[in-house]
Order: C-alpha cells, then sequence, then structure tokens
C-alpha cells in the first residue's frame, strides 16, 4: 500500500470542514496535530483493547476503578484514561497514527490512543469516525496532568497510486547524516539493507562532553506537564558520564536519556518515524515518542547540519550492555503530499529541539 503524509495545509482544511472537531489551529504542526486532554479521567483497573464494535465508554463502565481528578498528580505504574477533545471523521483513503510527543517520552509517560471498535493502540483505520481517548501510564514520576495539556500527537496519511520514495534516490541529494564534526557521512552502510527507506543510527556514548545522558531517579517529588523551564533537573534524573571503555550498562527497570552519534536531516518534503532496528539486536525499547516533523534538522533551505536523535532507552526483562557505535534505532522516511507551510525550526513555529547536542532532557527542565 502507497501513501503520503498529510500535511498542515490539509489538517487545517480537515479541521475547517469539520472532520477534526474540537482542535485548534495552533495545535497544528508540519506534518502533525498535537491533541488535547479533557477534564474526564479515570483510573482504570487493567490495560485494554476494544473489540470490533465495541466503544470505549461502555469499557470504562466496567474497567473503571473511580472517576480521577486532575488536580491530582498521576501515580507510578498506574493506568489512567483521559478522553481527548478532538473527534474526527476521516475520509475513506485516509488513516491515522498517534504517537507520544517528544516531551512526553522524555519524562517517561506512556501514553496510547484507543478508538471504538479498534483493536490496535495508536492506529486509526481508514474512514474511522468516533471520539478518542488517550491510556496513560507514568513509568517514573508522579506526573500533574492538566486539562488542556498536550501530550500525545496524530498523523495523518492518504492513499495515493503514486510509486513509494526509494531513500537512496534522496540520502545523496539531500545529505541526510551528519557526524557531531559537520560532515556528512557518505558511507552507504547507513542505508538499512531491508530497503524499507530506513537510515541506521548508532548510539552516542563517546561523547566530547563529560555528560553522555540521564538517568531517571526514583523521588517523590511532582513533574507538573504545564511547567516549562520549571523543575530542577537534578530532582528527577542523575547524569551518566561516558564510559571509560565505551561499554554502559543498562539495568532492567530503569529509564535513561541518550541520544544517536550520527544528526539527521528531515528535509520538507519529508518526515520521519524512529523504529526498531532490529527486535533480535537487543531486550530493550528505544524511543516513546519517535517522529519526526519535516524541517527537523534541515531547516527550510538545508541550513542546518543535521541534530541527533535523542533516545528514551529502557531494557525489558534482562541488565543489557551498550558499546559505543551500536545500531540501536532506524529512522523511516515518508514522503508527504506536500511541501508543508509550517516547517519545523522556521519562523515561530517553535523549535525546542532542533539545536539539542547530544541527550537533551524535556521543555520542563531548567537548563
Amino acid at each position: 500500500m502507497n501513501f503520503k503524509a498529510i500535511t498542515s495545509q490539509k489538517i487545517k482544511e480537515m479541521l475547517a470542514d469539520g472532520r477534526i472537531a474540537g482542535g485548534d489551529a495552533a495545535d497544528i504542526q508540519p506534518a502533525s496535530m498535537d491533541l488535547t486532554l479533557t477534564g474526564e479521567a479515570y483510573r482504570m483497573r487493567w490495560t485494554f483493547l476494544p473489540q470490533k464494535n465495541e466503544k470505549i465508554a461502555d469499557i470504562v463502565e466496567m474497567g473503571a476503578l473511580y472517576p480521577f481528578d486532575l488536580k491530582n498528580p498521576l501515580e507510578p505504574g498506574a493506568i489512567y484514561l483521559i478522553r481527548l477533545k478532538e473527534t474526527i471523521a476521516l475520509p475513506k483513503n485516509v488513516f491515522a497514527l498517534t504517537n507520544n510527543k517528544s516531551s512526553t517520552g522524555r519524562v517517561n509517560l506512556e501514553t496510547r490512543v484507543v478508538a471504538n471498535g479498534v483493536p490496535r493502540f495508536d492506529r486509526l483505520p481508514l474512514g474511522y469516525k468516533g471520539p478518542l481517548w488517550l491510556e496513560i501510564t507514568s513509568k517514573s514520576f508522579f506526573i500533574k496532568l492538566n486539562e488542556g495539556d498536550k501530550v500525545n500527537q496524530a498523523r495523518f496519511f492518504e492513499i495515493t497510486d503514486e510509486k513509494n520514495i526509494s531513500l537512496r534516490d534522496i540520502y545523496y541529494e539531500h545529505e541526510l547524516l551528519y557526524d557531531k564534526a559537520g560532515k556528512f557521512i557518505s558511507d552507504k552502510n547507513a542505508l538499512h539493507r531491508d530497503n524499507d527507506n530506513s537510515i541506521i543510527m548508532s548510539i552516542d556514548l563517546a561523547s566530547d562532553k563529560e555528560i553522555i545522558g540521564f538517568k531517571a531517579i526514583h523521588t517523590g517529588e511532582i513533574l507538573d506537564f504545564s511547567k516549562k523551564d520549571y523543575h530542577a533537573p537534578e530532582d528527577f534524573f542523575e547524569p551518566l558520564k561516558s564510559p571509560r571503555d565505551g561499554r554502559f550498562p543498562l539495568k532492567s527497570g530503569e529509564f535513561y536519556i541518550l541520544s544517536t552519534k550520527e544528526f539527521i536531516r528531515v528535509p520538507p518534503k519529508y518526515s520521519v518515524e524512529m523504529a526498531a532496528y532490529d527486535i533480535g539486536s537487543g531486550e530493550f525499547r528505544s524511543h516513546y515518542a519517535g517522529f519526526f516533523d519535516p524541517g527537523f534538522g534541515y531547516g527550510a533551505r538545508g541550513e542546518v547540519l543535521g541534530t541527533p536523535a535523542v533516545l528514551e532507552v529502557k531494557p525489558y526483562d534482562n541488565n543489557f550492555i551498550l558499546r559505543d557505535g551500536q545500531p540501536i534505532c532506524k529512522m523511516i522516511f515518508v514522503e508527504v503530499s506536500e511541501i508543508p507551510d509550517l516547517i519545523y525550526g522556521v519562523g515561530d513555529l517553535g523549535s525546542h529541539y532542533q539545536k539539542q547536542r547530544g541527550a537533551f532532557l524535556s521543555k520542563h527542565f531548567k537548563k
């Protein structure tokens, strides 16, 4: 199936004609749209997926422990369900995917969209019509959310008869990977062997800086999601020093902020999704968010020579050793329907992470 990502212009049209109801044009990004929390929230007994024709509201009736007041913080490990403000009516040739926002993933807040009759997380099928709900679990901290917060985003895709792009055709044209010295990486091995329009990226543990990343600490402090440049990093994270031997142990159950060795560029004609490099390459998760809008690390005309990708890493069941330069993720390029009228990092559009160099905490923390 061939498809292209829908850009800001068409998302605005969907908002204007009511196919996206309850949204705000200010929440539109180059190839995505932020989704908004309402005040309707529940503490759930368990996580779930609806069966065909089953409504989320019906599951709330049988699965909620009690209505939850957002005046209280989310407790680590507890499962919550919050109704989103947006309701959508997708055209028959349009489907949607959803994912954590970068600032959400970097505080280890797992969010997954669920929808009526859809037995999968974060996927809305062709022509879906109905409300959206968000399952939320804080994996590390007490987190205070507020009605109106935006912790998840939607991306829309339209089916097309046009052939999908070949990454090999654009890799050298747009010079998609740079090293930290600002030199284009021309090695063909950067292109993923599976020919799925992806680029391989590796872990940076030999940073020229003393600090290579951060590890979440166990704390009773409350992180208020609505407050930016506010929290002291040391109340929530422990800085990690570069290992002398290039090897870094990941401990099961811990959460780490690390970064890629390479700097990636996303030209305005494309968007990018981060995916696992290979499920057989390690027993860890490399990201929660993993979406990059057109212009990330590129700018409007290629004036930015790449930006490293920040990784939200958590081992599954066993301790695991990472070594400097080890493949950690792949970046899948998707062509957009047209050049968006919004470009990440250009003009008035927010670009908090465009200038990140190495591991970089979320915007909630003081610099």
